[in-house]
């Protein structure tokens, strides 16, 4: 039912943020799903604003198109802060268009 996830984002201050975690793929008929998603990782501030701690939780939620090839076209919005396990916990929000391409097209085996 869990899909694995993982992901590296990184900005042009140096912070560096690698997840990993699961998601749920909730399909609304034959194009569209739903994706809720929950991953931990680490977080590397570089020069970058503090979220408080280095590990960071991230979760969201996603809108996608779904094509034939099963490759998707969406939108994600997620959260990631400490989840007040430091003294600061800003957080911050984000807004994501996404292309998503199946592994078995870039994994043949």
């Amino acid at each position: 039912v869990f899909n694995p996830m993982a992901g590296l984002a990184v900005n042009t201050d140096g912070a560096v943020y690698a997840y990993a975690g699961i998601s749920l793929d909730i399909f609304l008929g034959n194009r569209f799903v739903v994706r809720p998603s929950f991953a931990p990782g680490f977080y590397g501030r570089g020069s970058s604003k503090d979220l408080g701690s280095v590990l960071e939780f991230r979760s969201g939620i996603e809108l996608a198109l779904r094509f034939d090839d099963r490759s998707r076209l969406g939108v994600e919005f997620y959260h990631r802060s400490n989840a007040s396990s430091s003294d600061r916990n800003p957080g911050e929000e984000s807004l994501m268009l996404t292309y998503a391409i199946p592994t078995s097209k870039i994994f043949p085996w």
